[in-house]
């Protein structure tokens, strides 16, 4: 079994792949907790995995609330690992998900980092396109080593890209509360009313209006799906996104 939270697809891409090598089913984050579906059976022997994306050294607070709700149910002792994906460096966001899963009796078996081009444009622009075939091409590797440890069941903190001030994540998560509003969100007069930003909105922060998006929630997970995924590039973030690049993982399937 696989849990899975991802905005742009870096990190449902990564979970595909696990998939597609055996690791189990796929479960949205998002889609279980919007349903309230916390309960899940492990057979005994089975692994469960979880993949999410770094945001501000810790946990998207979409997967911070699924796993504190999260009940896992087996005859033995499952063989937990975690995969964080990230632009630069995941702080602690893996010692984060070990102290979730101890509230609740479990151990993090191994934990992984994969580098992906980064999709944060509220904050800074993507990485050009040659930068961003190099760091997938690389992660493609990464996942490939990773496949290889989980079918001997290895254990151990393989984690490649802590970072310089990893020792600062608790302060950088804090910050996350702060800067996950949504009031500087708007969509310009590019705005075509597909309903794309709507529908995937993990948040369920976004509603159509009769003219355009609407941002019904004060706050938000800062995915950017809404902005990066955008056909028509209509969705804004203040004065910070009109001039920066867009990414979207380009070798996802997002109807799986």
């Amino acid at each position: 079994m696989i849990f899975y939270f991802s905005g742009t697809g870096n990190s449902l891409y990564v979970a595909q792949k696990l998939h597609e090598a055996g690791e189990g089913e796929l479960v949205d984050m998002a889609g279980a907790l919007n349903e309230k579906h916390f309960k899940y059976k492990v057979s005994d022997g089975e692994k469960v995995g979880i993949v999410f994306p770094v945001y501000f050294y810790g946990l998207p607070t979409i997967v911070a609330e699924f796993m504190d709700n999260l009940t896992i149910e087996s005859n033995g002792s499952p063989f937990i690992y975690t995969v964080v994906t990230c632009g630069g460096s995941i702080g602690h966001a893996d010692k984060m998900v070990a102290d979730k899963l101890k509230q609740k009796n479990l151990q993090l078996n191994s934990a992984f980092s994969i580098k992906m081009p980064s999709n944060y444009v509220i904050m800074y622009d993507t990485p050009d396109k040659e930068k961003q075939d190099l760091t997938l091409r690389e992660a493609e590797k990464q996942i490939e080593k990773i496949v290889g440890f989980l079918e001997v069941n290895k254990k151990g903190n393989f984690v490649s890209d802590r970072g310089y001030f990893a020792l600062l994540s608790p302060v950088a998560y804090k910050l996350y509360g702060t800067y996950r509003k949504t009031k500087k969100f708007y969509a310009t007069d590019a705005c075509t009313r597909c309903g794309l930003c709507e529908e995937i909105c993990p948040s369920g922060a976004i509603q159509l209006s009769s003219r355009k998006p609407e941002w019904v929630t004060e706050k938000c997970s800062h995915c950017s799906a809404c902005i990066n995924r955008c056909p028509t590039r209509a969705i804004q973030y203040g004065n910070a996104t009109e001039k920066r690049g867009r990414y979207v993982n380009p070798n996802v399937d997002f109807s799986n």
